[in-house]
Order: structure tokens, then sequence, then C-alpha cells
């Protein structure tokens, strides 16, 4: 009988049988996949990991991570942490790299804080400062 969440389901499953080498506070083990969709999946291995821990999952075309939703005897199954296309990892399509357009400057991931955008003016002014003082007794 199908449990409240099946019912609930929005997203397309596919079956696959696929292996994965999942990672979690017990270390690294082999698993099998199954019911794939673009926000989780369902699996089998000996000792699953529990409901509600995190996860890392290493497929042959990319490694993503996840929380333990359920889990019942072998059986377990995973929310992922971002979408993905099932097809890729079934292998048949190679994963879609995020492209900044081209009238967009790529930013570094770090934060941006008031400290870091002190240090930065601090470095802007200072650069200034010395390239005026040099064009100033060099060239005057």
């Amino acid at each position: 009988m199908p449990t409240s969440s099946q019912k609930d389901r929005t997203e397309p499953r596919e079956t696959a049988v696929l292996r994965a080498s999942i990672v979690d506070s017990r270390g690294a083990r082999q698993a099998s996949i199954s019911d794939l969709s673009s926000r989780g999946f369902s699996g089998v291995m000996d000792h699953p990991p529990a409901r509600g821990d995190f996860i890392d999952i290493g497929f042959p075309t990319c490694r993503l991570a996840g929380q333990v939703r359920w889990v019942e005897g072998r059986k377990f199954g995973v929310r992922l942490s971002e979408r993905v296309d099932p097809e890729v990892l079934k292998g048949f399509r190679r994963p879609q790299r995020k492209r900044a357009r081209s009238d967009e400057t790529v930013a570094p991931d770090e934060p941006k804080t008031l400290a870091s955008t002190l240090v930065a003016y601090s470095v802007m002014g200072l650069t200034a400062l010395s390239t005026a003082y040099l064009i100033v007794t060099y060239l005057v």
C-alpha cells in the first residue's frame, strides 16, 4: 500500500539499476540505486544510513549530496540537495555546466562581508595613492 508521501509525488519516476558509493558517518559503502527522479532516489544496501543522515552519493557521472528521508530494512530513500537530470545519473547525458552570461562577470564564491569590502577598498585606495605619488615624483 503506498504511503502518503508516495501518493503526493509530483515528479515522474524512472526505474534504473545503478551502482553508487554512499558515504555517511560510518564510511563508504556500495548501494544499488533505483526509482530515480530529479529530486531523489531509492536504493538498497546492507546497513543503510539512518533516517535524517546527510550523505554523499558518488555516481559514475557525478557526485551529489542528500538526506535520507526513510529507511525500511535494507531499502532507503534520499532527497537530493539539488535537482538533477536522471538521464545524467544513468550516464546517458553529460552534466550541464552553469554558464555565465557574456554581460556578467563571474564572482568568487566568498561571501561579501563588511570587513572584506573595507579591505578591498583600502587596497584600491593605497594603489591609487602610490600610483599618484609615482606619477608626481617621476614625471613632474
